[in-house]
């Protein structure tokens, strides 16, 4: 059973706040009725072995079931001894705990780290996930405190255009602006698609994209 309490394991003192190493969901759609695979994305500088955070669904947007288990996984970027554990909390989240019993460290420092199996019910329309109480863990049990994350999630198709960062259905300067603001700010209260090169994080070569874009490049 991956569902456990985690009353040791999470008892962490955290050790410092990391300002560049993120843990998030990029936006995504998914149609009312519709079930599909997301990616929890870890972007780090510092090398871990370790994670934790609690995941905070919309309304009508749940986490698929097998065998009364939640369906979360972790991807090739585990060491071969991580297993990942969930539990739900009394306020509905739900609680990933991602370890190694050798401290092995995770493999590259960005992409996908977990999927996570979701369905939208009938009557979704949209709504927001949200990574909270995120905290990784250093091979010498150093642990870092996470901001909290927030993916949107749009319960009908989203036609998205390249270069288009604040979702206006065109490509313009203030698309610049929304990269520089969250870069510069940790502010992705505009943004709805700032992963413009695909790598899983949001940097200068997104910055980069959008330019060449509005160059006509």
């Amino acid at each position: 059973m991956k569902r456990i309490f985690f009353a040791l394991a999470l008892a962490l003192t955290v050790m410092s706040m990391s300002a560049r190493d993120r843990l998030f969901i990029n936006d995504f759609s998914i149609s009312p009725g519709e079930s599909k695979t997301i990616s929890v994305m870890l972007a780090n500088d510092t090398t871990y072995c370790a994670l934790q955070t609690d995941i905070i669904l919309p309304a009508g947007l749940t986490i698929d079931l097998d065998d009364g288990d939640y369906i979360i996984d972790l991807t090739s970027r585990k060491a071969p001894d991580h297993v990942v554990s969930t539990n739900m909390l009394a306020d509905g989240s739900i609680r990933v705990f991602v370890s190694s019993q050798n401290s092995r460290p995770f493999n590259g420092n960005s992409g996908a780290i977990l999927t996570i199996d979701v369905t939208a019910a009938s009557s979704f329309e949209k709504g927001n996930i949200i990574l909270t109480n995120s905290v990784l863990v250093e091979e010498d049990g150093t642990r870092h405190r996470l901001a909290d994350e927030t993916a949107k999630v749009n319960g009908g198709s989203i036609t998205v255009i390249p270069g288009d960062v604040n979702g206006d259905g065109a490509v313009t300067s203030a698309d610049i602006t929304v990269l520089y603001n969250y870069l510069l700010n940790n502010d992705s209260s505009t943004m709805i698609n700032g992963d413009q090169d695909g790598d899983g994080a949001i940097t200068s070569g997104d910055v980069t994209v959008v330019y060449n874009i509005l160059l006509g490049n």
